[in-house]
């Protein structure tokens, strides 16, 4: 078995991908194991538990689900206390779907189960049928990415994040994490202190944050920090699984550097994974220059890195 954390990355490659085509292959079975929900089933029920302000119009869109149909499912998964449907407390027009406490338990159960059954499918192929598994699913997915840069619905707009993008803020950068590495108390608090950065500035490091938003959710976001008077600290940049390949990362990171160029500091900073070659190349041609490459610990973890830095001045 490959390390654990390319492990985890190669179940969480092909639980990004089409849900429809992993079915095909055989990978996940119409009832995972034991759940008593189908496919689709779970499938609204994770999509709930990983996303913030969620409508029925919005699963329908995103999940390719007639309307009826959906509803059909929401209501079963209402009246089993699964999910609840309460009014926006922004738009009383509109109705949320939240997991109840119950829900939550499932989620986290249905969660697991699929880990498993990818896990035991990917445990059936070799090492080299695996690597070849995970460049095809990313082929298929620079396909995907460049189709939909050219399709009429990806426009998307920046703009800075106000107070009440707190939560989403959060839940956003937590649910990526915990999908790529697994659950980290200490991310939690992480993301708890950088929210109060970002909305409750009352020290001498001062923080900011620029959304991406589409077809009116969030498909992006990036935060810019203040290390010290000299120095900002570009962190927490994200652009939503779904939603890349539009140039959404590009268009976040450009803006911190604009934001950065209009102010006294002297450089940027920003710390990558080493595998983050998308990332990596972005910084390469905006100027940035690879200065260190350092194992680290952060929120419990360990993690080969790489520091980039831009010198403003220059």
């Amino acid at each position: 078995m490959p390390e654990p954390l390319i492990w985890k990355k190669r179940i969480r490659t092909i639980r990004d991908f089409n849900y429809s085509d992993i079915m095909q292959a055989g990978v996940l079975r119409e009832r995972l194991l034991h759940s008593s929900y189908s496919l689709t089933e779970s499938r609204i029920i994770l999509e709930i538990s990983r996303r913030t302000s969620l409508t029925a119009t919005d699963l329908s869109r995103d999940l390719g689900l007639d309307p009826g149909y959906l509803s059909r499912l929401l209501g079963r998964l209402e009246t089993g206390g699964v999910i609840e449907r309460p009014r926006s407390k922004r738009d009383g027009r509109r109705r949320v779907l939240k997991l109840t406490p119950g829900g939550k338990r499932i989620a986290g159960l249905l969660n697991r189960r699929v880990d498993d059954d990818i896990a035991e499918y990917l445990a059936g192929l070799t090492e080299c049928d695996q690597s070849r598994l995970m460049d095809a699913i990313q082929t298929i997915n620079e396909i995907n990415d460049s189709r939909g840069s050219r399709i009429a619905d990806s426009r998307y707009f920046l703009r800075e994040a106000e107070s009440s993008d707190a939560e989403r803020i959060a839940h956003g950068y937590e649910a990526l994490f915990e999908q790529t590495f697994g659950s980290a108390d200490e991310f939690r608090q992480a993301l708890t202190d950088t929210t109060a950065l970002l909305f409750e500035i009352t020290g001498s490091r001062p923080a900011h944050c620029w959304i991406a938003e589409m077809n009116g959710e969030s498909a992006g976001s990036i935060v810019l920090e203040q290390l010290d008077p000299d120095r900002l600290h570009i962190k927490l940049l994200m652009v939503e699984p779904k939603r890349r390949g539009l140039s959404i990362g590009s268009s976040l990171l450009d803006q911190a550097m604009r934001f950065a160029r209009g102010t006294p500091s002297k450089q940027i900073l920003i710390w990558t994974i080493r595998d983050q070659r998308r990332l990596q190349g972005m910084l390469a041609k905006r100027g940035f220059k690879q200065t260190d490459r350092p194992t680290v610990s952060y929120y419990g973890m360990s993690f080969e890195v790489e520091s980039w830095t831009l010198d403003l001045r220059e």
